[in-house]
C-alpha cells in the first residue's frame, strides 16, 4: 500500500506542475501520461513528451528516495523542452502560476 500511495504522490507531483504550465502558458507541446493510463510505461511511472522529441520518464524505483525534488526537476524540464513564444492560455478564471507566468511574459513581451 505504501508503494502505490508513493506512485500516487510521484503523479500528484508531475501531473501538478504539467497543469499549471499548461493553464498558465497554454503551451501544447508537453504531453503527460502515467502508468495507469497508458501500456507500454513501467509498472509505476510517469512520463513526459516533447514535441521538440525529448522524453522524460520517471519510475518510482528512481524516485522514491527523493520525492521531494520531483516537482522542480519537472518544472526545469518543461522549461528547456518547451518554447513559449506564441502560445496563448486560454481564458479562464485560474489567475495562472507565477512561475510559468514571468516565463510566458518574458517569451511574449507584447
Amino acid at each position: 500500500m505504501t508503494r502505490y500511495r508513493d506512485f500516487k504522490s510521484l503523479c500528484a507531483d508531475v501531473s501538478g506542475e504539467y497543469i499549471r504550465f499548461y493553464l498558465t502558458t497554454g503551451c501544447e507541446q508537453i504531453d503527460y501520461a502515467h502508468s495507469q493510463n497508458t501500456d507500454g510505461l513501467p509498472s509505476y511511472s510517469c512520463r513526459l513528451t516533447s514535441t521538440d522529441g525529448a522524453v522524460f520518464t520517471l519510475t518510482l524505483d528512481d524516485w522514491r528516495s527523493r520525492l521531494g525534488e520531483v516537482p522542480e526537476v519537472v518544472r526545469t524540464w518543461l522549461g528547456d523542452h518547451s518554447n513559449l513564444r506564441g502560445c496563448k492560455p486560454a481564458k479562464s478564471h485560474y489567475q495562472g502560476d507565477r512561475y510559468w507566468l514571468k516565463r510566458w511574459q518574458l517569451a511574449n513581451p507584447w
